[in-house]
């Protein structure tokens, strides 16, 4: 075999696991995942300098890959690319509150820590920052986003570093795995929660805006509207 069959065979391959995709009944949840990357254009289109960070950029392409990468069969990959898309973007929204750090992060002094990202005190998720960027948010969701992030974390990190448990359970030669799909998804609508959560907190001024608020009202139901902070949030607007 040439090396151009074998691409061609590869090719071959991942077009069947994506078919498997829809025979199997999982694209409407793959379909949910892609409407997020649409939702999160929105979102971001509200923040304003914002979504123009090259980090918000690099998470919103990682995204993508990663769902294809999933749907090809590229099953750790995906979770590597998943990874990296959650990272990015929580570190561009704690950027984003230090113009120093960011200056340093762009000259190339300052690195990305994930340990600073969830420090219970200093981090994204903290308290302190929760109550100082969103006040009408309950700050004891500190511990369940702090508990979330870490274990999104945990899970896509295992297959970077190459787990035993996480190895074992990937397919050979490419063959569609059901039970991998159905993990791919339950992290990155994990991860997706976590990054409505970052943007709800980190911009909660942008819906002081009534325009800001029809516009996002649909994503931000969609993705955020079981809490009864949001639910108060649309209801105060709209003078129920």
């Amino acid at each position: 075999m040439t090396n151009y069959q074998m691409i061609i065979q590869i090719n071959d391959k991942t077009r069947a696991n994506i078919e498997k995709i829809q025979e199997n009944n999982k694209m409407e949840k793959i379909n949910k995942c892609i409407s997020f990357t649409e939702d999160l254009n929105l979102w971001l289109s509200c923040c304003g300098e914002f979504q123009d960070y090259i980090l918000v950029k690099e998470a919103q392409d990682e995204c993508i890959k990663s769902i294809l990468m999933c749907m090809q069969g590229f099953y750790k990959e995906a979770m590597m690319s998943l990874r990296q898309a959650m990272e990015h973007m929580l570190f561009a929204i704690f950027l984003s509150t230090s113009d120093y750090n960011y200056r340093l992060w762009k000259r190339g002094t300052y690195d990305m820590s994930w340990n600073q990202i969830v420090d219970p005190q200093k981090g994204i998720f903290g308290k302190e920052y929760i109550s100082s960027y969103a006040r009408d948010l309950d700050d004891n969701r500190s511990i369940e986003l702090l508990t979330i992030a870490k274990s999104v974390y945990r899970e896509c990190s295992e297959y970077v570093h190459g787990n035993y448990n996480k190895l074992i359970l990937l397919s050979d030669n490419l063959n569609y795995n059901e039970e991998n799909v159905d993990r791919y998804i339950g992290i990155f609508e994990s991860m997706q929660y976590l990054i409505c959560m970052s943007l709800m907190i980190r911009f909660r001024e942008i819906f002081d805006k009534k325009e800001n608020l029809v516009k996002l009202e649909s994503v931000v139901m969609d993705n955020l509207g079981t809490l009864p902070e949001i639910q108060i949030l649309y209801s105060t607007e709209k003078g129920e």
